[in-house]
């Protein structure tokens, strides 16, 4: 009797074992899913659009707006990058230092967060957070140029498309020529073009 309860204990807590793990592999999962980032995301913005846009006197007002432009160039930023990737544009070393740019970005993020409502001036902050976006309008801008050079698929596409178009013109052209009955006259005529 005394084995079987050892038995059933051991069951028992191999059985709590495994679903524990499973609720914590789960939840893990689950906190790092894009729908749980981007409504943590969108969170944090709405808390610093509210702080931004009240109607009473917020110190640091200033900050608030960094802080969503950041948060909004990163945005961008990744949507360009993946538009860039899908469209097969050659990104160089970006998709290498972009883990880096994010992190500084939240750096400057959370800086910015914590400044809005406190009397601290922040000055260096915010210069920061400037050179920080100036960085970001930079990058996008550089992305978006490298995503609107056309792929090297697409220049066989088009290499074929005005192959194809030549062919056709030069069949029609020749096929004009030999028709018995042309309605052009014969260059060969005395008095028509003879000089």
């Amino acid at each position: 009797m005394l084995e079987f309860l050892i038995v059933v204990a051991l069951v028992g807590l191999l059985l709590t074992g495994v679903l524990v793990g499973t609720a914590v592999l789960l939840l893990r999962r689950l906190l790092r899913s894009r729908l749980v980032l981007a409504a943590t995301d969108l969170v944090t913005d709405g808390v610093l659009a509210v702080s931004a846009c009240r109607p009473r006197a917020t110190p640091n007002r200033a900050a608030a707006l960094r802080a969503l432009r950041v948060s909004r160039a990163h945005r961008l930023l990744r949507e360009r990058v993946a538009v860039a990737q899908r469209a097969g544009a050659h990104l160089g070393d970006v998709p290498t230092v972009l883990p880096r740019l994010e992190a500084e970005g939240r750096r400057v993020h959370s800086g910015l967060s914590r400044l809005v409502g406190s009397a601290a001036p922040g000055d260096e902050l915010l210069d920061r957070a400037d050179r920080h976006l100036a960085a970001l309008a930079d990058l996008i801008e550089v992305i978006d140029s490298a995503a609107r050079v056309p792929s090297p698929d697409e220049g066989l596409a088009r290499d074929v498309e005005e192959a194809a178009l030549g062919l056709r013109l030069h069949t029609a052209a020749y096929a004009e020529l030999t028709a018995p009955d042309r309605a052009h006259p014969d260059p060969r005529r005395p008095g028509v073009g003879a000089s």
